[in-house]
C-alpha cells in the first residue's frame, strides 16, 4: 500500500501518520543483531545523557529528560536506548534495500567524523529520510526517527556515529545475502 499525495503532504508536518504505510520487517525490533551494540553504561561514557543548561530547554524535549543536575538537563538513558534502537534498526532497513542516507551536522567540532563516516559506509548526500540526535534544547516536531541525546561533545557524537555507521553496514550485509 502507497501513501496518496494528500497523506504525504501532511506526512510532512506529522511524520506519525505514516506508521500504516511501514512494511512489517520494519516493525522487528532487533532485525540485525545491534541490541548488544548499545549499552546504557556506554551512552554513560559517551556523554549521551548531558543536555542543555535548563534555561534553554524545548518543552518538546520534557519528555526524554530524567531530570536535571547543576543547573544541566540530564536525558534518561533507557528512553534514549529504545529510540536509539529504532533508528538504527531503520538505518539498518535503508541500507539493506540500497536507499540513500544523508549524514548532516552544523556543529564544526564534529564535521570531520561524520564526513568520514558517511564516506565510510557511501551514503549519499541528499535529503531524505529523518533520523535525528535531538538535544534538550531542539525541537523534534519533523524527525521521524529521533534520538534524544547530547549532540554536542565529540565523544557522544563519535559514539552514535560508530552506531550508524555499524547499522549500515550491517543492512548491507543483509542485502547481499
Amino acid at each position: 500500500m502507497t501513501p496518496g499525495k494528500d497523506i504525504l503532504q501532511k506526512a510532512s508536518v506529522r511524520p506519525s501518520i505514516l506508521s500504516d504505510y511501514i512494511s512489517d520487517t520494519l516493525r522487528v525490533e532487533d532485525k540485525f543483531k545491534l541490541e548488544s551494540l548499545v549499552t546504557v553504561s556506554d551512552m554513560f561514557n559517551a556523554r549521551l545523557h548531558l543536555g542543555h543548561k535548563i534555561g534553554t530547554l524545548n518543552n518538546n524535549m520534557k519528555w526524554a529528560l530524567y531530570g536535571e543536575r547543576l543547573g544541566v538537563c540530564v536525558f534518561d538513558l533507557d528512553i534514549t536506548r529504545s529510540h536509539l534502537m529504532r533508528a538504527l534498526n531503520f538505518v539498518a532497513h535503508v541500507a539493506m534495500r540500497g536507499g540513500l542516507i544523508l549524514f548532516v551536522t552544523t556543529n564544526r567540532d564534529t564535521m570531520f567524523s561524520v564526513e568520514k563516516t558517511a564516506e565510510e559506509v557511501e551514503a549519499a548526500k541528499v535529503a531524505i529520510p529523518t533520523v535525528g540526535v535531538v538535544d534538550s534544547n531542539s525541537d523534534p516536531a519533523y524527525l521521524t526517527y529521533l534520538v534524544p541525546a547530547n549532540d554536542d561533545t565529540p565523544q557522544s557524537v563519535e559514539y552514535l556515529l560508530r552506531l550508524f555507521k555499524e547499522a549500515i553496514i550491517r543492512g548491507k550485509e543483509a542485502r547481499k545475502t
